[in-house]
């Protein structure tokens, strides 16, 4: 019993040090701005130790191979979604004064960011993941 709870507080410490981690790297990307390179690159290490403690545990080449598909596919879906359907349907619906709203703007830059931040770093963990973990299996 004692060894399960020390498992349990190492295992917790290492993910409190990750989010501890990513809170600093998106502060600092707000700060900064994503407006210039430095900020770009704190979004996307934000991103990335978001996605290594979210994957920090998993043992399966599949489960990589399928965060690398989904991340591939969520960029086709979003941006689809995004300029062949929200758009017209808005412009559809409440005409063009709807374009200047501000839950259009909300929902622009949410999608935006998904698109240019946590897509392209599902499909990086995903695939070094995977390599990583198909090297791992081959040794055994």
């Amino acid at each position: 019993m004692p060894n399960k709870l020390s498992k349990l507080i190492r295992r917790r410490k290492g993910i409190s040090v990750l989010l501890a981690i990513f809170c600093v790297l998106v502060i600092g990307a707000i700060i900064i701005g994503l407006d210039n390179i430095t900020g770009i690159i704190l979004g996307y290490l934000a991103t990335t130790v978001l996605a290594g403690a979210i994957t920090r545990k998993w043992r399966k080449i599949k489960s990589f191979l399928i965060l690398f598909a989904a991340s591939m596919v969520s960029i086709i879906f979003l941006s689809f979604l995004h300029e062949e359907v929200v758009y017209p349907l808005a412009i559809l619906i409440w005409g063009i004064p709807a374009l200047q709203s501000h839950t259009l703007s909300v929902f622009h830059v949410i999608i935006s960011i998904i698109i240019v931040f946590a897509c392209p770093v599902g499909m990086l963990v995903g695939l070094v993941g995977s390599v990583i973990q198909h090297i791992k299996e081959g040794k055994r």
